[in-house]
């Protein structure tokens, strides 16, 4: 059941989004699109011969970058609103996600602070799970403004 963003408090959990497959091509496609061209991300050979890595890791931007299609799995209805980014908080980067392995995000709510323009700036917590794995691939508190829509 979709949950109205009116009625989160601090502590609601938005959900957990389903698992998702990274793949090498995802890995290149990124380091071209973002001029980076990393051989940690793009070269097995390279990683296998310089890093103590078993195998290429994920861009920690990409995996950031996956966040708002996490987001759209687990969100509140935002009915007569819009959600705009504001940034981050804090975001580390735990443990490296390796290519073929499967992740997802759970979304936590940890503050909610109205805008005098009519929005209200929400703080939630982000964890990237790596299937299989303990540690968290990623930890973020994530900043968003939800805005009410013209006429609304």
């Amino acid at each position: 059941m979709t949950q109205v963003w009116q009625d989160l408090k601090p502590g609601t959990v938005l959900g957990v989004s389903p698992w998702f497959h990274l793949k090498q091509e995802m890995f290149n496609e990124f380091e071209a699109l973002t001029l980076s061209n990393d051989k940690l991300h793009t070269d097995a050979d390279w990683v296998a011969k310089n890093t103590h890595f078993k195998s290429i890791i994920a861009p920690g931007f990409f995996v950031a970058a996956l966040l708002p299609y996490f987001h759209t799995q687990v969100a509140a209805d935002l009915t007569g609103y819009y959600p705009l980014n504001y940034g981050f908080d804090k975001i580390r980067w735990v443990e490296p996600v390796p290519v073929n392995s499967n992740i997802r995000a759970e979304f936590v709510v940890m503050d909610i602070t109205p805008r005098p323009d009519g929005g209200s700036l929400f703080k939630t917590k982000v964890t990237v799970e790596i299937e299989g794995v303990s540690r968290p691939g990623m930890v973020a508190e994530w900043l968003g403004v939800v805005m009410p829509e013209n006429g609304s």
